[in-house]
């Protein structure tokens, strides 16, 4: 099921950067990384590239889906990458509740770089000048983050609205989303956004009491999964 891009009133909400009708909301969004995959295991680059969980990222999607059977569950949103689908599905297993995908929380578009063992990109020229100065040097082929933040931010928005006040709302997505989520929240700039960890299905969880206010943050790299790096 994919999601709607524009809700009633998401033109209003979007452009405006709150809903059509402000007020409480008191509404928790869970944050969640997707499970490992194979290439996490070789320390590859995967970007946008599609690849499916491994046998540890789906104990990781299960043990996460346990963590969270207690809550009541308002909506489960996924991007629409395979890992990240699988995590989400896994789920909305447990809590009984149909996934719905949204493009705009797909992972950094991490050109040249996707694929790209981690140690070769570390010594790419391009690698450098990122981190030197990532909110205004682009990924080389890739994404700024400020336009991962604004279309990340936006998906979240839209959760917002489309769910009633006190809702529980899941979102998995990807590593650098949830960075940049987290740094936007947190009102921190975007050059931050690398200092922050997120582990395999870790939660990081945001209480939104206004829909005018940055939210508070409850946990950042929740992981229900570290006792799996045991077995």
């Amino acid at each position: 099921m994919w999601r709607r891009l524009t809700a009633p009133g998401a033109e209003a909400r979007l452009t405006s950067g709150g809903s059509k009708d402000h007020g409480y909301l008191n509404t928790t969004v869970f944050l969640v990384r997707h499970g490992e995959t194979d290439w996490t295991r070789e320390r590859r680059l995967l970007g946008q590239r599609d690849l499916g969980l491994n046998a540890d990222g789906l104990n990781q999607a299960h043990a996460t889906a346990m963590a969270l059977k207690a809550i009541e569950i308002t909506e489960v949103i996924s991007s629409p990458l395979l890992r990240a689908v699988q995590t989400a599905e896994v789920i909305g297993g447990v809590c009984d509740m149909e996934v719905a995908r949204d493009p705009r929380l797909i992972e950094m578009a991490l050109g040249r770089w996707e694929g790209m063992p981690y140690d070769a990109a570390l010594v790419d020229p391009g690698y450098q000048t990122f981190m030197d100065d990532p909110e205004e040097s682009p990924v080389p082929g890739g994404e700024r983050l400020s336009d991962v933040r604004d279309r990340a931010a936006a998906a979240v928005h839209q959760a917002l609205a489309d769910n009633p006040s006190r809702s529980n709302v899941i979102v998995v997505t990807h590593a650098s989303v949830i960075r940049v989520l987290l740094t936007h929240y947190l009102g921190l700039g975007l050059a931050s956004f690398h200092r922050l960890r997120v582990s395999h299905g870790s939660l990081s969880v945001l209480r939104f009491a206004d829909d005018r206010e940055l939210p508070r943050i409850l946990a950042v790299n929740h992981s229900p999964t570290w006792h799996l790096a045991d077995e």
